[in-house]
């Protein structure tokens, strides 16, 4: 099944309408690339910009569209299209450019349309950018391979995520001149896998970007045991986060790797979900894997493990000790990434001598631990800009 069938309609009038509406914003969808001034005058490259488009906003910023090429995770040999939103503040640039936060989404879906900068800024993500904006920060949001153009979405794939940031920041660079080297990394959930796997890449992939530290809400840590723990919760005959998360994961693992078989991760009853997986966006498919009455006792083959090995492997951090401090934020009430989980990978990185500052909010849950930590992670970037060390929580060796 191809990635367009998303948008294909029962009549040819509702298709027509419905590719004139997106063309605009899906520019990779169309053959023609007027855009991409760079196809017959350079040779192409990771981080170059395809296309920079202004975009309608009530942002107090600039706003723009912007697609790039990225490295393929399956093959460094290839480039992949990405697509991205970048604001960035209005008024005068302070002395050296506006600083750049780096900012990575927490899980939207697979689908083509699931992307950010496809769907727009709503509400909430309005909020979240205006604190930043009013930080004098410029915004710089992958949307992730596969995501807003198209081509296989690697899901929690920790090198392409990462990849993509460190792509998108590049690209940034080459058409914005107003806009600083210094960056600060910063994601929620699977955006806060992204980050710290953008901040272990950067040293060897993209040398070139200052990267000031990295703050990771609700980060994910899918070692051997998080993993184990994913496919075997406390109580798999109700319903948990796990369910969907595999399914999207199982669906994207299919369709960057066709030889895979579903069948042997998924029971018949679990399968009719994939390719739902595959076109719903994530709050939809959340509320349609819960009404589906599937739990990891009904949905798993015996053998589920070892056959969603491959999928599970990418989702392994390239690297944890990093050169820059690292902020953890976690809510004690996140049934999505355990309180566990991220103590084990708060461990972990200080074991592999990374600077990490975690601050620990009480009832808080997964969802809300990017609003709880907001002024503890502005507190944080501010003391990277002012070239302080934050307070690491890592214990004395």
């Amino acid at each position: 099944m191809t990635r367009t069938r998303v948008f294909r309609s029962s009549t040819f009038k509702a298709t027509f309408l419905s590719l004139s509406l997106l063309a605009p914003m899906l520019s990779g969808c169309t053959p023609r690339d007027d855009g991409d001034s760079y196809s017959l005058s350079e040779q192409v490259a990771a981080g170059q910009t395809i296309r920079l488009d202004p975009v309608p906003t009530h942002e107090r910023a600039s706003v723009y569209r912007l697609t790039y090429r990225s490295t393929d995770a399956r093959n460094a040999n290839q480039l992949v299209r990405v697509s991205a939103q970048v604001l960035v503040p209005n008024g005068t640039p302070p002395a050296g450019g506006w600083p750049v936060l780096a900012w990575a989404h927490g899980a939207s879906g697979i689908g083509l349309t699931c992307a950010p900068s496809v769907m727009g800024i709503g509400t909430v993500q309005a909020r979240f950018y205006d604190g930043w904006l009013q930080q004098g920060f410029a915004i710089v949001a992958t949307d992730y391979p596969g995501l807003g153009e198209p081509g296989a979405p690697l899901f929690l794939n920790a090198r392409s995520e990462g990849m993509s940031i460190l792509d998108a920041i590049r690209a940034a660079h080459s058409r914005l001149p107003d806009l600083s080297q210094n960056v600060v990394l910063a994601g929620h959930s699977q955006g806060g896998q992204a980050v710290i796997a953008a901040a272990g890449l950067a040293p060897t992939y993209t040398p070139g970007i200052h990267i000031l530290g990295t703050i990771a809400a609700a980060p994910h840590e899918l070692d051997a045991e998080g993993a184990h723990t994913l496919l075997n919760p406390r109580n798999p005959r109700q319903f948990s986060p796990s369910v969907p998360l595999l399914l999207m994961l199982g669906a994207s693992y299919s369709e960057a790797n066709p030889s895979f078989d579903p069948a042997r991760v998924f029971t018949p009853r679990a399968l009719h979900l994939i390719h739902e997986a595959k076109t719903t966006c994530i709050p939809d498919f959340f509320a349609l894997a819960h009404r589906s009455g599937l739990t990891i006792a009904n949905m798993l083959q015996p053998d589920a493990e070892t056959a969603l090995a491959p999928a599970l492997e990418w989702a392994r951090y390239p690297s944890l000790k990093l050169s820059t401090p690292v902020f953890i934020g976690t809510g004690t009430q996140d049934v999505h990434a355990l309180p566990s989980e991220q103590k084990r990978l708060v461990a972990d990185l200080c074991a592999s001598g990374t600077s990490v500052t975690q601050h620990i909010y009480p009832g808080v849950n997964h969802n809300d631990t990017l609003s709880a930590s907001r002024s503890d992670s502005h507190a944080f970037a501010r003391q990277l800009l002012n070239g302080e060390e934050p307070r690491a929580s890592c214990p004395a060796h």
